[in-house]
């Protein structure tokens, strides 16, 4: 038999650790590329869905940017509207404010004066009424006569 040295032995460990290690070290960048390819399917996937979702989003803003200028054209014509409804409430306003007010100080003094005629008239009738009728005499000395109390029980 043949002896082995102990320099001998030790280089068979070393090849045997460093075929090991080469082993381990092909099944780890094995896993590694493995890896890498499923990262670049997944990127791969979120680009083309983000691209198809960017571009519907922008669908979605310039939908939104047209419906806002419709609603900031019925704005402005709105405020158009209430602008020349306001004018047109303060010139009426202006127009109908004196011949109102005249009208009602009118009717005011129409009232007033057709009342102090009536209630003279009816003084001058009063008078006139009470110069006709005799003269009564009344017998103040008797006293009148009680009347019965009907509710009493």
């Amino acid at each position: 038999m043949s002896s082995v040295t102990i320099g001998e032995f030790a280089a068979v460990i070393v090849a045997i650790a460093v075929v090991v290690t080469a082993a381990f070290l092909i099944v780890a960048l094995n896993n590694l590329n493995n890896t890498l390819a499923r990262l670049s399917e997944t990127a791969n996937e979120l680009r083309s869905e983000g691209i198809s979702a960017f571009t519907e989003l922008r669908a979605l803003v310039a939908d939104a940017d047209a419906e806002l200028d419709k609603v900031d054209l019925v704005l402005d014509r709105a405020d158009v509207a209430t602008s020349a409804i306001s004018e047109t409430s303060r010139r009426t306003h202006e127009a109908v404010q004196d011949p109102v007010i005249r009208t009602l100080a009118i009717a005011s003094g129409s009232s007033k004066m057709g009342r102090a005629w009536l209630w003279s008239r009816r003084k001058k009738n009063r008078a006139k009424a009470l110069e006709s009728l005799p003269e009564l005499e009344l017998d103040l000395s008797e006293p009148r006569p009680r009347r019965r109390n009907t509710l009493a029980p």
